[in-house]
């Protein structure tokens, strides 16, 4: 499997944890779904959706923070309505004809970002992150506060799902929070 090295990343810095959080969702989606995701360059990622100014009436995301003794990570995937739904037909083995439910939705997208976090763990920083649980939610992330925002659209293909990788650094407000 190829690394995420020369990535789309859109504001700061953190490219070495960038690459994991895209490796990591790529290992899954190979491992679970049988997805070969790539990352899209950066004009098609641009072309594709913009993260700044989503064209996609509706977006399905699932985020997990992952503690670091200096803040914490916030690893977040987001996908458009029909790519949503073909992870979770995939996933869960409906036919192709079965629409998935929002409860399949967001098992589906909690189930991808949970075990790509474990992963992120493994390639990232070790046993040092504590992870939470995933939370669900409809409509594209908020703007996070306080530390920088690097992100990654992954597909495998032109009719394939596209998975935006959000990854952000969220350090400690007692002044501890130095980025890992």
């Amino acid at each position: 499997m190829t690394t995420a090295s020369g990535t789309t990343r859109r504001g700061g810095p953190g490219c070495i944890a960038l690459a994991s959080a895209v490796d990591a969702v790529r290992e899954t989606c190979a491992l679970q779904l049988g997805l070969v995701l790539q990352p899209l360059p950066a004009r098609a990622a641009v072309s594709a959706v913009a993260p700044e100014a989503p064209a996609a009436p509706v977006w399905y995301r699932s985020g997990i923070d992952l503690a670091a003794p200096g803040g914490r990570w916030r690893l977040t995937l987001v996908s458009d309505a029909p790519s949503a739904h073909l992870l979770a037909q995939r996933l869960f083995d409906l036919d192709p004809e079965e629409e998935a439910g929002r409860e399949e939705l967001a098992d589906a997208l909690n189930e991808l970002v949970n075990i790509a976090a474990g992963v992120f763990k493994r390639l990232h920083r070790g046993p040092s992150l504590r992870i939470a649980f995933p939370v669900f939610a409809e409509g594209w992330p908020g703007a996070e506060p306080a530390g920088g925002e690097d992100s990654v659209v992954l597909a495998a293909g032109p009719h394939a799902p596209l998975i935006h990788v959000l990854l952000v650094w969220q350090p400690r407000h007692d002044g501890g929070g130095l980025r890992p």
